[in-house]
This record gives C-alpha cells, sequence and structure tokens, in this order.
C-alpha cells in the first residue's frame, strides 16, 4: 500500500490503500453487499416502515419533487457515467423531477440531453415545473399508455439510431402492464442498452401492502421480469441490479446483450 513514490501511505496512523488496491477492495465489497440476503430484509422492513411517511414521496430533485430513493440517484448517476446514454425514455412522469434527473446526468456525463417522459396523464403543474426550470431543455413528453402503438412508435423515432440508451419503466406496476412495456419497448434498445423496471420491491413487501392498487405479490414488476427474461435470450439481468441496498430496483436492472 504505497504511492508511485514508493512510499507508504498513512492518514491518522491508518494505512491508505492505493487506487487500484481500493478499486478491488470495493469490488469485493459490492459483490458481498448484493448477496446479503439477511441485510436486504432488514432494509425492506426499513423501507417498508418507512413508507408509513411516504418516505419515497420527500425528495426533490433541484427543487422539483423526484419519487427516487436516494440509493437509487446514486447509482443511476454511477450508470450514467459509465455508460454515457445518448437517449433515455421513462414512462411514468409523475412530478417531473425524474426527467430532470436524467437531463441533469446527461449533462454532467458531456451527453445532450434528450430526454422522453411518457405517462397516461401528465398534469399541468408538472408541465408548469418542467417548463419554468432551466435543466429542462431536452425533455420531451407524451401522454400516453406507454404499452400502446403510439409510444412505441414515438419511442422508436426518438432512439433513431443511437448506440446507447437506457429505457425506465415506472408507471403501472401490475405484471401484465410491465411485461406489455417490456416486450414493447425494450427491443428498440441497442445491444448494450439498459432497461431498469422500478418497484420490483413490491414483490418483496408483505401481500396485501399496497390495498387500494392492483399490483401486489406475485403480480408486479419483478414477476414481468422474470417472464421476460424467460421468454427473450436477447437480454441478462445486470450486475447493476444488486448495487444498492435501500431500493426500489432489486433484480430489476437488464442489459441487451444481443
Amino acid at each position: 500500500m504505497t504511492d508511485s513514490s514508493g512510499e507508504q501511505q498513512l492518514s491518522h496512523d491508518t494505512v491508505v490503500p492505493a487506487a487500484d488496491e481500493f478499486a478491488d477492495a470495493r469490488t469485493g465489497w459490492r459483490g458481498s453487499l448484493g448477496q446479503d440476503d439477511a441485510l436486504r430484509q432488514r432494509a425492506v422492513d426499513l423501507q417498508e416502515a418507512a413508507d408509513a411517511h411516504h418516505y419515497t414521496y420527500t425528495w426533490e430533485w433541484l427543487g422539483v419533487p423526484i419519487i427516487r430513493l436516494p440509493d437509487d440517484v446514486m447509482v443511476l448517476q454511477e450508470l450514467f457515467w459509465s455508460y454515457k446514454p445518448q437517449r433515455v425514455v421513462e414512462t411514468g412522469v409523475a412530478r417531473g423531477g425524474s426527467m430532470l434527473l436524467d437531463t441533469s446526468l446527461m449533462r454532467l456525463c458531456g451527453e445532450t440531453p434528450a430526454v422522453l417522459g411518457i405517462d397516461i396523464k401528465i398534469f399541468q403543474h408538472t408541465h408548469d415545473a418542467l417548463a419554468a426550470h432551466p435543466l429542462s431543455e431536452g425533455v420531451e413528453l407524451l401522454e400516453s399508455d406507454s404499452t400502446v402503438a403510439e409510444a412505441e412508435d414515438r419511442t422508436k423515432a426518438f432512439l433513431g439510431d443511437a448506440e446507447r440508451a437506457v429505457l425506465i419503466l415506472d408507471s403501472n406496476h401490475t405484471h401484465d402492464h410491465v411485461l406489455a412495456e417490456l416486450r414493447l419497448l425494450a427491443p428498440l434498445l441497442p445491444v448494450g442498452g439498459l432497461a431498469l423496471v422500478a418497484d420490483t420491491l413490491v414483490e418483496e413487501f408483505p401481500a396485501g401492502f399496497y390495498p387500494d392498487r392492483p399490483w401486489d405479490k406475485g403480480d408486479n414488476p419483478l414477476t414481468a421480469v422474470r417472464a421476460f427474461l424467460a421468454e427473450n435470450a436477447d437480454f441478462a439481468l445486470s450486475d447493476w441490479s444488486r448495487r444498492a441496498l435501500v431500493t426500489e430496483f432489486r433484480d430489476g436492472i437488464i442489459q441487451r446483450v444481443r
């Protein structure tokens, strides 16, 4: 554990590993974290308890409400920096914060922002928030069901000949709807493209946790991802799926491999 001069690196009498040694150690920590099912269950229990305070709805991105967990925001910036997508398509616009997260991350990565947001209903307050924001340039919105031909055609045209693209699915979380989105939109991604399926954590929550919603354990985004992977050999589960601990995307990030 020495620097380029051959001297040992110390901080408060503690040996500090060199960059390559630290990178190797961190890879190991990430792997062990992703496989620690007992710790993951504690994280799920924490998310379940925090839901009493609507935890996922308490955040903002650059002044606009965003429905994202902090762990997932960190993973997204790592993923964007590593992959540098040229196009991002996201289903589920909500109040617009995730659109701004996508555009700002693209800017930080040196890419021209190009984000298509699709939602069955886009409210005026969302249009207003995006129109007034200095980082909304590059955002396009389509009010449409994300499982119909209109969404497919617009997505195909938007992606064009992009070599790197990301698809984020975060709208209706029933098995049938998410599977329909994956079948319709994921094949439009280029080889290497990533599809991030949100709220796979529904499968880890107790049955009946969402009494006012049509999704539940056994009928949710994770069951849809598993069904899609079983029928489509062009996609595989990505290592990004186990990158975060407190996450909505566990086992829900897949990549087009051919």
